[in-house]
């Protein structure tokens, strides 16, 4: 397309517009094909992750979905933060980037660098530029302790109040950072800004930011895409073997190995938890996809994990955002329940959520009404079928 060409290939989506409390699938360029087939329901969107700077790939297939008529919220991250070859958050912003998402008609995320603990003056640099663009939203690739720290944290609020533009977060960690005592907290904090705020490279917690406020979250297709990991130090750099594929068990709102699934399911085989509906499962147990040929699984595991979440989300959200927090609690503390009862560890993430939202304020101790869903059926005669809440 021509610099100077004004006509957008579809539509503006000035900032956020577009944008209503959706559950975005973040994925690399090798994916986008399979999941937009899955994400093109109301609610749902994509980002497309640049991978060791392939921009032009990146651009390729932003283009190809906008002119095949995808009409759902489509973001694009450069993923200059990432890696061992990360920027820094003081780096400028790279014009052409931002050009090109404007061009098609996208939301303009910034192609951000990597905000290192204690860097104010990179994350000051981030939001100054944001704010000198009419319609970008800054990406914000956290260290965790910007959250979890509350020194750091209430200097992070202070500066996104006082630039008040839309921002899109990242959090670095080796696993989980929903995990980590004080990370929901300095989540929902960052909620209350008053700003707009999306949450990317995220796992279940995703659908936690989305009932608490945030205008979307996003659920990576793959492991390296549900967090920021931290760099690796050049001398244990390895070629390692790729991770064993995960599915969501969504009565758990887990993610859980293919192997381990199996093999819990042996332990306890009348639970239905194993049970899924989801388009791609088609009512059968999660097992089923060890039984497809090895290059199958990974493709058929994220498959049924994105139709999960979708249908998570949409039992989820409601017309009550005050009412979804509480649904978002209540379901977290049944998962803890059923992750005990089939022997697994407790998932940190579960309870850091549940304290955070906290108990309503009333006299009426039962729990937010039930929204049916066709991945969590009743529980068969034979499990139990009371939990703590």
């Amino acid at each position: 397309m021509a610099p100077d060409q004004t006509q957008s290939l579809r539509s503006p989506l000035r900032t956020i517009e577009g944008l209503d409390r959706t559950l975005l699938a973040q994925c690399g360029i090798a994916d986008v094909d399979d999941v937009r087939r899955i994400v093109n329901r109301p609610g749902t969107g994509l980002v497309v992750t640049a991978y060791q700077g392939n921009l032009a790939g990146v651009y390729h297939w932003a283009r190809y979905l906008v002119e095949k008529g995808y009409d759902r919220p489509l973001l694009l991250d450069a993923n200059r933060y990432g890696g061992n070859g990360r920027l820094p958050a003081a780096t400028p912003f790279n014009p052409d980037w931002l050009a090109r998402q404007r061009d098609l008609g996208l939301p303009v995320l910034t192609d951000s660098g990597y905000v290192g603990p204690g860097d104010l003056d990179g994350l000051a640099a981030i939001l100054r530029q944001t704010a000198m663009i009419d319609d970008a939203i800054a990406l914000l690739p956290l260290h965790l302790s910007w959250l979890r720290v509350p020194g750091a944290r209430d200097a992070l609020l202070r500066q996104v109040r006082a630039f008040a533009v839309p921002i899109a977060v990242v959090v670095e960690y080796q696993a989980d950072p929903f995990g980590v005592r004080g990370v929901v907290d300095g989540l929902i904090d960052l909620l209350n800004c008053e700003v707009p705020l999306l949450v990317l490279r995220c796992d279940i917690s995703a659908l936690g930011a989305i009932c608490c406020g945030a205008v979307a979250a996003a659920v990576g297709t793959r492991a390296a895409l549900r967090h920021l990991y931290p760099m690796v130090p050049t001398p244990s750099r390895r070629r390692r073997s790729p991770p064993a594929p995960s599915v969501v068990v969504s009565g758990c709102l887990s993610y859980k190995r293919l192997g381990t699934v199996a093999r819990t399911k042996r332990r306890h085989p009348d639970s239905n938890l194993w049970w899924c509906g989801c388009s791609t499962c088609e009512g059968r147990d999660l097992d089923w996809i060890l039984h497809r040929p090895e290059w199958m699984r990974e493709r058929l595991s994220f498959q049924h994990s994105l139709d999960a979440l979708v249908e998570l989300r949409e039992q989820l959200v409601g017309p009550d955002p005050q009412q979804d927090q509480l649904t978002w609690r209540a379901r977290c503390a049944n998962a803890a329940y059923w992750r005990r009862e089939v022997g697994w560890e407790p998932l940190p993430a579960l309870d850091r959520w549940q304290q955070a939202i906290g108990l309503p304020p009333s006299d009426d101790p039962s729990p937010p009404p039930y929204r049916p869903g066709r991945s969590i059926p009743p529980q068969r005669g034979s499990d139990r079928t009371t939990s703590p809440e």
